[in-house]
């Protein structure tokens, strides 16, 4: 075989073996590509669907804290009505004139005592809830 041959066969050979290269490169490149595109599909989905559990959970916190909320407001009305409903009772002018007495019953006879509005009122304030709480079905 004459140099210029053998020279064009090294030449031919390496065009070769330079494409196989370059198309094994490039198919290597397209796999990695594509492995790096599916692995970003699917932490976006994770990453979407955390997000979405987390505005689902504070939705959720968000919608329990305002029913509490609402619920400590009632109450509180609730018991403002009571305090007032006890005290327009114990202003009447019956009351004020009169005053509140009780009756103990003594084996040696009677006694008459005053009422301590306060204490009486304490202890008329859960009746009176549970009294309202039943008229009004609540």
């Amino acid at each position: 075989m004459s140099l210029e041959k053998i020279l064009k066969k090294i030449n031919d050979d390496a065009q070769a073996e330079a494409k196989r290269i370059i198309l094994e490169n490039q198919k290597k490149a397209k796999e990695v590509k594509e492995n790096a595109r599916k692995e970003a599909s699917e932490l976006a989905e994770a990453l979407q669907k955390e997000a979405e559990r987390e505005a689902h959970l504070e939705a959720s916190s968000l919608i329990t804290q305002a029913r509490l909320e609402r619920k400590i407001k009632l109450l509180t009305r609730k018991k403002e009505q009571i305090e007032e409903v006890l005290e327009r009772a114990f202003r009447s002018e019956i009351l004020e004139k009169k005053g509140m007495k009780k009756k103990i019953i003594l084996k040696d006879g009677e006694r008459e005592e005053s009422f301590n509005q306060e204490k009486l009122k304490e202890e008329l304030r859960p009746k009176l809830e549970n009294c309202i709480v039943e008229v009004l079905k609540i």
